[in-house]
């Protein structure tokens, strides 16, 4: 377009040298070339600007000045008004170019805000086709998430074991974010003594404030920063009537991954898991209670019958060692008689809790009677058990009863596997034999039979 337009005003400018060449020279009358200077008018009002179209004009009248002086002499024939005429028509033909070029530009200025408008209208339909195709994906997901609700709690719902519970809910957490492999799933059930025996922040927090938490990058929070975390994570509490029994955490490695959408999800379907949980620790606390002592928290004697039998299998074969303490507390009537029967429920509360804390989790600790408990202790010599068992009843001898005025002593017998016990009962009968003597020798003593 470039070269187009400096040819034309070559052409132009070569028109308008030639014309008064020709008027000198040419075979016709000088006033009939004189209106040729409307080509080169013209062509530069186009092409070149009105500038150049008004040098062009003004030429153009030099050019018709001289041709109305040289022909005033020929006035009676009417050519300098010829040239008058002409110079007249020029003039206004390049007034009408002006006007016609004006008109284009302001047609094209116009144009060019229509097409500046419509751009404007496309790049915000553009954004706004963006953000409803996001919206409907995001709509998508929500409908497939909460499509799968129906299915997600038909899978909770025979679930009675927690750590079952955990692993459902973390496989249905993915399906319903993707698939997603990063994602980790925590069920935390509070104990009695609640939340402050966590030490965690954020259990401390969700327990106070009883609402949903949602942590868009932990490593900008220290509350979670503390614990190692990282990532994106919610957490929702598990409530159980008034009560916040545990909490739920759901963590991605992605950072800024979940969202409040996401944290209204995860709220809504606490309240299915929150009932699940529910289920399993009533479940857990019937089983409980069926094989467990419920004041002292020990095994049942049923339960001590099978486990002996199960240890004594496994270990006979091999000659493994295998040992049995039998404790008696000394007294005990004197204990119930004197102090009444809830100071008696106190003692044996207390040593059951000693007990159980003074032995390892592979041994088995029960209630064999009354005022009589039990310690089945795998793989121990009968020289070892002798030695614990002397070193809790020493425990026992410093522990206070009854407002403090209180204290008390036990007798305890020591059975181990050997060539003579052929079977598990065997294993009791010794235990029993070896307490009686502790009992005949001045009570306070462990004996190893």
């Amino acid at each position: 377009m470039f070269i187009l337009t400096i040819l034309l005003q070559l052409v132009s400018y070569g028109i308008a040298l030639a014309i008064p060449y020709f008027m000198l020279t040419g075979r016709e009358a000088s006033h009939f070339y004189f209106p040729l200077y409307a080509v080169p008018i013209l062509l530069l009002s186009y092409f070149s600007g009105p500038m150049a179209a008004l040098g062009m004009g003004l030429l153009s009248v030099a050019v018709g000045t001289g041709g109305v002086i040289f022909t005033i002499r020929d006035w009676e024939n009417g050519t300098p008004f010829i040239y008058l005429v002409h110079m007249g028509w020029l003039w206004l033909l390049f007034w009408m170019a002006g006007r016609s070029i004006e008109k284009k530009d302001l047609e094209e200025h116009r144009l060019e805000e229509r097409i500046e408008k419509l751009e404007i209208l496309s790049s915000e339909n553009s954004k706004k086709r963006a953000d409803l195709e996001s919206s409907c994906n995001g709509l998508k997901e929500r409908i497939f998430r909460y499509s799968q609700l129906s299915s997600f709690l038909d899978e909770l719902s025979p679930s009675l074991n927690l750590n079952e519970i955990q692993k459902r809910i973390e496989i249905n957490i993915r399906k319903f974010f993707g698939g997603m492999g990063d994602i980790k799933v925590q069920l935390r059930i509070f104990s009695n003594e609640g939340v402050l025996q966590k030490r965690d922040p954020l259990d401390q927090w969700i327990y106070e404030r009883r609402i949903p938490l949602l942590i868009e990058d932990c490593r900008n929070d220290p509350r979670s920063s503390q614990k190692g975390r990282a990532g994106s994570l919610v957490m929702t509490p598990l409530e159980k009537g008034t009560e916040i029994i545990g909490v739920l955490e759901v963590n991605t490695a992605q950072s800024y991954f979940w969202k409040e959408e996401d944290l209204r999800f995860f709220a809504n379907i606490t309240h299915m898991i929150s009932l699940a949980a529910t289920n399993a620790l009533l479940y857990e606390k019937v089983e409980s209670l069926a094989i467990r002592d419920s004041l002292t928290g020990l095994y049942v004697k049923y339960r001590l019958k099978e486990r002996l039998e199960e240890e004594f299998f496994r270990a006979s074969p091999t000659q493994s060692p295998l040992s049995l303490i039998l404790y008696d507390i000394d007294h005990f009537k004197e204990v119930n008689d004197r102090w009444g029967h809830t100071v008696g429920d106190e003692v044996l509360e207390k040593v059951s809790n000693l007990i159980l804390k003074s032995t390892r989790e592979t041994d088995f600790c029960a209630r064999f009677g009354g005022e009589e408990i039990a310690i089945l202790m795998p793989l121990t010599t009968g020289e070892n058990a002798l030695l614990i068992a002397d070193r809790i009843r020493n425990k026992i001898m410093g522990l206070k009863f009854g407002n403090e005025s209180l204290s008390i002593t036990i007798s305890g017998g020591v059975s181990t596997l050997k060539n003579e016990i052929l079977k598990a009962e065997d294993l009791v009968l010794w235990a029993d034999k070896a307490l009686y003597q502790a009992k005949n020798s001045g009570r306070n003593r462990v004996v190893l039979a």
